[in-house]
């Protein structure tokens, strides 16, 4: 997915995933929900977000509702945020937010 935001281009296709919860198999499926971080080339965070007709992404038209997706920016506190929250493997945490974390050893 590509969309611009604040004049910036971001593009799902040529970033760096971070981490991902959840899965859309089945666009059909009204309760799917996914979201994947993702870091752009220029250290920006923003998240992928998807979801069926019964979501919080579920896109609104004239005919009801459906499957929607957007493109939401996080800075990188917000993105460590969403780590936290959705409890993503500590290794991706500690490697990408280290500066961030308090407690962790840190090798020189």
């Amino acid at each position: 997915m590509r969309q611009i935001i604040d004049r910036k281009v971001y593009d799902t296709d040529s970033e760096e995933k971070i981490a991902k919860h959840g899965s859309v198999a089945d666009k059909g499926d009204f309760h799917a929900l996914a979201e994947t971080l993702y870091k752009n080339s220029d250290g920006e965070y923003f998240l992928h977000c998807q979801g069926g007709a019964a979501t919080k992404y579920a896109e609104h038209t004239r005919e009801g509702t459906t499957f929607g997706e957007e493109l939401r920016q996080l800075t990188q506190k917000d993105a460590l945020d969403w780590c936290e929250r959705r409890s993503i493997q500590a290794d991706n945490v500690f490697e990408e937010f280290a500066d961030l974390l308090e407690n962790i050893e840190k090798s020189e």
